[in-house]
């Protein structure tokens, strides 16, 4: 560590070259640290091996904490309210509850719920790539369209037919009892 980044005014190490420049680095208000020399542990060490090279232990790195939504799905988030899992709520169309149970959409939710099912909308994270409608595919569908349309003309037809000559038995084996 260079002296000009020691911040510690009890710093043996670096005190020389301070007390040489006439100027002592501080930390910010906010982030002031209590003199490590001023240990009793330290000033033993400092007073036992003058100048020789030591430097107190690193502190122990914690692991970066994640964030509650990064450990958890949108099913076991229960604050209705919850920014970064609302849209899913919504998609849904239930909040969560601890109990299993599904709560209820707010009146604002309910809208946006039923206007999502109605149209499809982009979501926020969804590209903004621009596609185009395949004709192909377009015209297979109307043509099996058309192909539906015809098999039920037929039917229709066959049913009516149907109809007309159970009619005729109808009449047939009225007139036979009178």
């Amino acid at each position: 560590m260079n002296w000009t980044d020691c911040t510690d005014y009890g710093c043996q190490i670096h005190l020389g070259e301070k007390q040489r420049s006439g100027w002592y680095p501080q930390f910010t208000r906010r982030s002031r640290k209590p003199s490590v020399a001023n240990e009793p542990h330290w000033r033993q060490e400092i007073e036992a091996n003058p100048g020789g090279e030591w430097a107190p232990p690193q502190p122990r790195r914690r692991r970066a904490r994640r964030a509650y939504h990064e450990i958890t799905s949108w099913e076991h988030c229960f604050n209705d309210n919850c920014n970064d899992r609302q849209w899913q709520m919504v998609g849904a169309g239930y909040y969560p509850r601890q109990v299993g149970e599904k709560g209820t959409l707010s009146k604002h939710d309910r809208r946006e719920h039923k206007k999502r099912r109605a149209v499809r909308t982009r979501l926020r994270k969804e590209g903004r790539e621009k596609t185009f409608p395949d004709v192909e595919a377009m015209e297979a569908q109307s043509s099996d369209l058309r192909s539906q349309l015809d098999r039920a003309a037929q039917i229709i037809v066959a049913k009516d037919n149907d109809l007309e000559r159970l009619n005729k038995e109808k009449e047939k084996i009225q007139q036979a009892y009178n």
